[in-house]
């Protein structure tokens, strides 16, 4: 047996063994069938590298992951038709509807990136619409700072006004303060402790001078601020567009693409060409399948099945019979 045989049956899940001792037009259908499998797989391969590239950013080595995910789906779907001893009719309806899911996925993430350049077209109009209202926002958001800011500067040196004019009238201010002393005397042979209190008077700088520093220094901050804020509004347009460009969507490529299509008439008749092109290949194998004769490989298949079945059930009968 060659290695393409071989290469088959790992792929579509015939046994080698069977199949060594079945004729040659089991191999041709293997072969067949094998043939339509390598053709879903280097399809979808190409399809989940393209899309884990795109619209997830992965480098070479997590796209080439993505893509053996893709392959490893499209072998398992393949082989709900191929391995089924009894294939009906409800069976090949479901993979039908599976096929026309995945034909939309696939001529959908295909065409979005055949139609990268015209998207991106689309799509540079759009970002400059997202940057237009985003940075009006944005700006709004800026000046309410920067009013903020101003209102609080001018509370600040209104205040700062109406004290400094109190400290130029009144630079120094008197302080006095009272401390008692205790004396004993003794009064009609009485010992007696009077209080003597005494007051003493400093002067010192007025108080207020350190509430307009701490006022300098905040309204400092609040210039820092400003220019922070002023900077940013110079700038808001361009990072927002940079930031938009930056995060464009798999949903906003489509809604671009959707639009190339419906608008252009020869972008509409690719996707419809490309759609049926992934429709027809999807139903490729279900449709060699279900048209077939079967092959001896799958009358050998159908025997040992029924050989195993007689033998479990002559076994199960003596055991009742013993039982019995």
């Amino acid at each position: 047996m060659n290695w393409w045989i071989k290469l088959g049956c790992k792929l579509t899940g015939w046994n080698s063994s069977v199949l060594s001792q079945c004729s040659e037009a089991s191999k041709s259908q293997l072969n067949k069938y094998a043939s339509a499998l390598l053709i879903l797989m280097i399809v979808w391969s190409i399809t989940g590298f393209c899309f884990a590239q795109r619209y997830i950013g992965l480098p070479i080595w997590g796209s080439a992951l993505v893509a053996i995910v893709f392959v490893t789906i499209v072998i398992m779907i393949e082989r709900q038709i191929l391995l089924a001893i009894h294939p009906t009719k409800m069976l090949a309806s479901f993979r039908l509807v599976i096929a026309i899911i995945m034909a939309v996925v696939g001529s959908t993430i295909f065409d979005q990136t055949m139609f990268g350049k015209d998207i991106d077209k689309q799509m540079a109009d759009t970002i400059e619409l997202q940057t237009a209202t985003l940075t009006q926002k944005r700006v709004g958001i800026i000046d309410g700072k920067l009013t903020a800011i101003n209102a609080e500067k001018d509370s600040l040196d209104k205040l700062n006004s109406i004290l400094q004019a109190d400290i130029n009238a009144n630079p120094w201010i008197i302080q006095r303060s009272v401390t008692n002393s205790q004396e004993k005397l003794v009064v009609d042979g009485q010992i007696k402790t009077v209080n003597n209190p005494s007051v003493t008077t400093n002067q010192v700088a007025n108080p207020k001078q350190d509430v307009v520093n701490a006022n300098n220094e905040k309204i400092k901050q609040l210039v820092e601020q400003e220019k922070e804020w002023s900077k940013k509004k110079l700038t808001v347009e361009e990072d927002t567009r940079k930031e938009c460009k930056a995060n464009v969507g798999f949903l906003e490529e489509l809604e671009a693409m959707v639009s190339i299509i419906t608008n252009r008439g020869v972008a509409c008749a690719f996707y419809i060409i490309f759609f049926l092109l992934l429709m027809s290949l999807e139903l490729f194998v279900v449709t060699s399948k279900m048209g077939d004769k079967e092959c001896d490989y799958e009358i050998a298949i159908k025997g040992a099945q029924r050989v195993k079945v007689a033998q479990f059930t002559a076994a199960f009968g003596k055991v009742n019979d013993f039982k019995v």
